[in-house]
């Protein structure tokens, strides 16, 4: 591989993120409230540490529950002394559920070594409980402990906000005051455009709720993965604690969806399970759209002469927690998934800013996938004119060997290239398995690690939730949402858009793209637009809902595929229609 660019500029190194910064629940520069009654003083330039769970006079018999744990797993250390057995429960405290085994399991195997065993150990177990405390919410709490704390935090700042105002304290001081409160659980502010939607979340306990169980999830992700349980020889993917929540959220999602049904303005009603399966909601729906646009990308690059490469790239082996033959790490700087994406993200727009400058001509399709660590690594299916092939690979080349790429092992793992040659298949085909396989697994037998296939599409569709990373991404050719309103329209007598309407309605994703004039048309130049409608009218969170889709525009002219308003309600029955609790 090349570790050149086809340019002599310098070009700056890539600055990675520090990932061990620590995080701690505390509350810095903030507001104490105490029984949620009375805002007792504003802390400045201080530092107050919460108890949580007796915080306004709660109590939580979870906390008991979590002590009575823990202490029937010390019996289980091998350790006869009392000093280190009430050192080991006070350790087991902080250290969520789901690791304290593997944290048993290694610390009895420490405490086996020759030479300074129960240090090792001992020291062991205290970076394990120093890296959990560092979370920003504590890893071991209950699904009701969480709420608990939501409700608390919604509480505390929905007096402050209370108080200042009655101060006549401007709006934009409460929200730094509020924000002030987001500290100390690393929850960045929103800094939305209206300033009363922000105030309403910080206020609202369900916004609390979401935020802390998020960070919790996590969390406990984070820990799990310092303890090496996320890997091909335990946990594959995502661990079963979170995988097993996300799949109960969807399961109550569901049922909530089963309970309700839409109706417009003109009395029409529409179940909305129905509803949802109609949408890209639907992996069957999803893969079959992915689908049709990849084989309209390989159409149009035969038509027009490009040549097509499968490219892989992968994070530098400091991000893996564990290596591929099931061992842990020793180089692993705790860098998230979530992190090691971001990082691929910021080398991949390198690549694209270098290929603009040298005007080189290309298209196509990313899929980012895990590894059985859950780190993540990418695969990019990319169409180029033959003359321009070299100068790609090479670019690519350089930014993902940019960081750590002198290290062993780098250059043969780090960045592959396979060419798409049609004697052995066809572009789509090298790339439809890695599609099938992060959605639903269909047509495929197993993973790349011998699990079923369907099984392994689930893990991986929760891993991609809970770190926020997205999974599929075009890059060149128009908007997928030009795409999706055209295939929206019925079809016109107008001949200024019939043609984008047909190819799009008939799934043809390459006479789509050339009835908007080819892959390189800039998005402010393209025959036909997005129509947004700006809605006035209040939403969850005190603030309008904003501009929505309503159709397309071509030629002067609005077509609209939105014509209906939906409104949410229960499901009618006989004792709904009696109470009148139908709308939600």
């Amino acid at each position: 591989m090349s570790n050149k660019l086809p340019e002599t500029k310098p070009l700056t190194q890539f600055s990675s993120v520090n990932v061990n910064t620590p995080l701690s629940v505390k509350v810095e520069n903030s507001v104490n409230v105490t029984n949620n009654e009375n805002l007792v003083n504003e802390v400045q330039g201080s530092t107050h540490e919460v108890d949580y769970l007796t915080l306004s006079g709660f109590e939580s018999t979870a906390l008991s529950s979590t002590a009575l744990s823990a202490n029937l797993l010390v019996d289980e250390f091998n350790v006869d002394d009392k000093l280190n057995k009430t050192f080991i429960g006070k350790q087991l405290l902080s250290i969520p559920f789901n690791c304290r085994v593997v944290a048993k399991n290694t610390y009895n195997r420490l405490l086996k070594l020759p030479v300074k065993g129960a240090f090792q150990a001992n020291t062991y177990l205290r970076a394990l409980c120093d890296f959990c405390e560092a979370m920003p919410v504590d890893v071991t709490w209950s699904d009701s402990q969480i709420e608990l704390v939501g409700k608390t935090q919604a509480s505390q700042c929905h007096q402050i906000c209370i108080n200042m105002l009655n101060l006549d304290d401007s709006k934009e001081a409460v929200v730094f005051a509020l924000e002030a409160v987001l500290v100390g659980f690393s929850i960045k502010a929103r800094k939305g455009k209206y300033i009363d939607g922000d105030i309403a979340r910080y206020v609202y306990d369900k916004w609390w709720r979401k935020k802390l169980s998020k960070l919790h999830s996590v969390s406990v992700e984070r820990v799990s993965q310092y303890v090496h349980l996320v890997s091909k020889k335990s946990q594959i993917y995502v661990t079963d604690t979170n995988f097993k929540k996300g799949r109960e959220n969807k399961r109550r999602n569901q049922l909530f969806m089963a309970e309700l049904e839409l109706i417009n303005e003109r009395g029409e009603v529409v179940d909305l399970t129905e509803m949802a399966n109609s949408t890209n909601a639907n992996p069957v729906n999803r893969r079959n759209e992915l689908m049709a646009r990849l084989y309209g990308f390989e159409v149009y690059a035969d038509k027009h002469g490009y040549v097509a490469d499968f490219l892989t790239i992968t994070c530098p082996s400091r991000m893996h927690p564990v290596h591929n033959s099931g061992r842990p790490n020793e180089k692993f700087d705790s860098t998230s998934p979530k992190q090691a994406n971001q990082y691929l993200g910021s080398q991949f727009a390198k690549c694209r800013a270098h290929l603009a400058r040298l005007n080189v001509d290309y298209f196509g399709f990313r899929v980012a996938e895990p590894h059985h660590d859950a780190t993540p690594h990418w695969h990019i299916l990319v169409f180029v004119k033959p003359e321009q092939r070299q100068v790609l690979r090479d670019t690519f080349s350089f930014y993902a060997l940019q960081v750590d790429g002198d290290e062993t092992g780098a250059q043969k793992y780090r960045f592959t290239v396979e060419p798409i040659l049609k004697s052995k298949g066809s572009a789509v085909g090298y790339i439809a398995k890695y599609i099938s396989k992060n959605i639903d697994g269909f047509g495929v037998d197993k993973d790349n690690y011998g699990n079923p296939a369907d099984i392994a599409a689930l893990r991986v569709n929760e891993w991609s939730s809970l770190w926020g990373i997205r999974q599929f991404q075009q890059f060149g050719g128009p908007p997928v949402s030009l795409w999706r309103e055209a295939r929206r329209l019925a079809l016109k007598e107008e001949v200024n858009i019939s043609s984008v309407w047909v190819a799009a309605d008939s799934g043809n994703w390459c006479e789509f793209m050339e009835a908007l004039g080819g892959v390189n048309v800039k998005r402010k130049d393209l025959p036909v637009q997005l129509v947004k409608e700006f809605i006035e009218t209040e939403g969850e969170y005190w603030e309008p809902i904003g501009y929505v889709i309503k159709g397309l525009s071509c030629g002067g002219e609005v077509y609209v595929s939105r014509e209906h308003t939906w409104t949410k309600r229960r499901k009618e029955n006989e004792s709904s229609l009696a109470l009148d609790e139908n709308e939600v």
